[in-house]
């Protein structure tokens, strides 16, 4: 038995014993002598994790009162959009990565630097996640959890086809293809080696970040060139005439739907197919088949194309009225033992080394996975991109029929890329 005592578990024995002295004499909520706001969006099971911690931080803090508020996706923005208007803001805020540059760099959140090391403490926090809250080199939030993109695939499926497990870190697109076009004959009528992935944003964004570009620039332009495009739709036409992907109609039919029930590896088309790797939980439910998640081919010599994205943050507003208190519950929902018992990693896998160390034994087999595959790629990242500018959502959507018109050879390919690429120029020029 390792009887060692971290530095951080000294702390915590520390400050246990203060704990206890403060619940012999426990006030209620209406005595509270702070009382701070809490606002997230969520779903029922989102919300009845965060209302255990709330709770138990409360018994354990006699003297901190908590109103929680939670809303879903569409309706929160709105409402945290007319709160900042009204400068009033909650203390402590769930805070989205493709909103915190705004809200940061209107004032209209705290830097959390300060506190980090006192209240806060990141000793034990993966750096390549806490980059992820920094706005100006400055700390604006907290990452609650991370996902990043994936392979899906069946392991016994490709013990079957005698087919080696991809190693995650090493293995190439060349590789891919190789693999694709040794087992073609060997795969039964209506299955494919893989999904076709040119209608999918983030697999595009993979593609020029392993070229050293990105999908945007940090003030919202196009950080890849026409080319870069061309190439990739040039590669995926490859692999639909090669076989290697299922034919453009029934592609379409996936496409069309958008269900992950109707994706072409849950209805058995694809031996491969892309999906995030928190969505491994949901797949996993949809098929019987064990299921395992594996890095994205690189292109030869080329940079790192994944990254870890915070699935969310947690942030503190500029104006909150007791930033020593409200530094304290975000560093409660960040590394709390006990806490951390209840969240598991419903919000994703934590950056915290020894929270994460400490929960895993409690996840289920599909979870477990998913943490081992953030391990990682943790190791195997390039930097956060900047986030999406306006008008990225229409640019997204675009590049279905953009690459479907290739598909069905309606338009020739690089004139397709070129038809898509100024139009995207021109979206990002009127945001």
């Amino acid at each position: 038995m390792n009887n060692r005592i971290s530095r951080r578990d000294f702390g915590r024995l520390t400050a246990a014993g203060a704990s206890l002295a403060v619940l012999g004499g426990m006030m209620t909520p209406a005595q509270a002598e702070t009382r701070l706001r809490l606002i997230w969006w969520g779903n029922p099971d989102r919300d009845r994790r965060t209302n255990e911690v709330i709770d138990l931080y409360v018994k354990q803090n006699a003297d901190v009162a908590i109103d929680p508020e939670t809303y879903a996706w569409n309706d929160y923005w709105p409402k945290l959009a007319t709160q900042a208007a009204g400068r009033n803001l909650p203390d402590v805020i769930q805070m989205d990565y493709r909103y915190i540059f705004e809200y940061a760099r209107r004032g209209q959140l705290a830097d959390l630097t300060p506190f980090v090391g006192k209240s806060v403490d990141l000793s034990d926090f993966d750096p390549n996640q806490l980059a992820s809250g920094k706005v100006d080199d400055k700390l604006y939030g907290i990452s609650m959890g991370a996902n990043s993109m994936t392979h899906v695939y069946k392991p016994a499926q490709l013990e079957q086809l005698g087919l080696p497990v991809p190693d995650a870190t090493k293995w190439t697109i060349d590789d891919y293809v190789a693999m694709g076009k040794e087992v073609k004959g060997k795969l039964p009528e209506g299955l494919y080696f893989s999904e076709n992935m040119a209608y999918r944003e983030p697999s595009l964004e993979t593609w020029v970040r392993q070229r050293g570009k990105a999908l945007y620039t940090a003030d919202g332009k196009l950080g890849y060139e026409l080319e870069d495009l061309t190439d990739y739709f040039a590669f995926w036409f490859q692999m639909q005439e090669d076989g290697l992907t299922p034919p453009a109609d029934l592609q379409s039919q996936a496409i069309a739907s958008g269900k992950m029930e109707d994706t072409m590896f849950v209805t058995g088309h694809a031996v491969f197919d892309f999906i995030h790797s928190n969505q491994l939980v949901a797949v996993q439910k949809l098929v019987p088949d064990d299921l395992d998640i594996t890095m994205i081919p690189n292109q030869k010599d080329g940079k790192p194309g994944q990254y870890l994205k915070p699935s969310m943050l947690i942030s503190m507003s500029a104006t909150a009225a007791d930033p020593e208190a409200s530094a304290k519950l975000i560093n409660f929902f960040i590394t709390d033992e006990s806490a951390a018992d209840i969240l598991l990693i419903e919000r994703g896998v934590t950056g915290d080394a020894s929270i994460r160390e400490r929960i895993v034994p409690k996840l289920s087999p599909t979870e477990q996975k998913i943490v081992a595959y953030l391990d990682v790629v943790g190791t195997h990242v390039g930097d956060l991109p900047p986030p999406p500018p306006k008008n990225a959502g229409e640019l997204d959507r675009a590049l279905q029929p953009a690459w479907e018109s290739v598909a069905f050879k309606k338009v020739d390919l690089k004139q397709a890329a070129k038809d898509y690429y100024e139009k995207a120029k021109v979206a990002l020029e009127r945001a």
